[in-house]
Parts: C-alpha cells; structure tokens; sequence
C-alpha cells in the first residue's frame, strides 16, 4: 500500500476490531486520523498510542447530528477530509421467530442508516474538492445470510 502522507481519514467504529487495526496501518502509513466509535475509553487508548496525528471524537452513528459533528470536527482539526471508512456495525444474532425488534431496528440504525450519515456528513466537502473515497464496509455476514443472522 502506498504511503498516505498528508491524507485524512475518518474511521467509524474504531474502538476495536477492524476498525482499530485500519487505524493501526493508516497511521503507520503517514494518515492523519479521526477515529469516531461509542467508547471513549478505547478511543482515547488508542488515539494516544498513535500519535499527535491522531484525534477522536466520541460518536454515535446512528445521531445523524453526531456523525455531521464528527466531519466538522474533522475539518477544523485538519482542514479536510480524504477518505470515509464507513466501519461502524452490530450484529445480534436472533432467530426471527424470537420477534426482537428493538435489535433488528438497532442493527438498521447502525448498518443501513449510519452508513448513509456518514456519506452525508463528507460527501459535500468531497464535490467540493473534486476528490475523496468512501468505503463502506461489511462483514461476510452481508453475503452469506444464517438463520439467526436473518436481518
């Protein structure tokens, strides 16, 4: 992968997993980072291990005016806004047949909605620059569907 010097990047759910490891090498690549997740405890553990070109800002994807908070803040940490690693993601496992609503509205507002904040919080700054990515990701959960990850 090429050096990512002077590119900055938001990642959602970076608190852990794969979140935590994209900003791991992103960082180790040159990337200014703003890590974005729920904890702020793992936020700020990780954010210091990486260094002064790393910030973090405690939010929830699926408060649309956190998410629009979190670019902003971007913004006036760095002064712009290269790339969206859409990361964020829950999975409860439940058979349909249990009726656990409050999950399946739960993993829309995080999965579908979240993903769709996060777009709307960048995209404009990136038509305005005529530049940018944003990548969403998902688990091997969205293409192989098991009977208790129905949703």
């Amino acid at each position: 992968m090429q050096a990512m010097n002077d590119k900055v990047v938001i990642i959602t759910g970076a608190s852990s997993g794969i979140g935590e490891a994209t900003a791991r090498m992103l960082a180790a690549r040159g990337a200014r980072l703003m890590l974005a997740a729920r904890r702020e405890d793992r936020l700020e553990k990780i954010a210091d291990s990486l260094g002064d070109t790393v910030a973090y800002q405690v939010t929830d994807v699926t408060q649309e005016p956190q998410v629009r908070a979190l670019a902003e803040a971007t913004l006036k940490r760095f002064g712009q806004i290269d790339v969206l690693v859409n990361n964020a993601g829950i999975m409860p496992l439940s058979f349909l047949a249990k009726g656990k609503v409050d999950e399946w509205d739960q993993m829309i507002d995080v999965n579908i909605k979240g993903v769709l904040y996060g777009i709307n919080a960048v995209l404009g700054h990136m038509l305005e620059r005529n530049q940018g990515h944003i990548l969403n990701l998902a688990s091997v959960a969205a293409h192989i569907v098991a009977p208790s990850s129905s949703v």
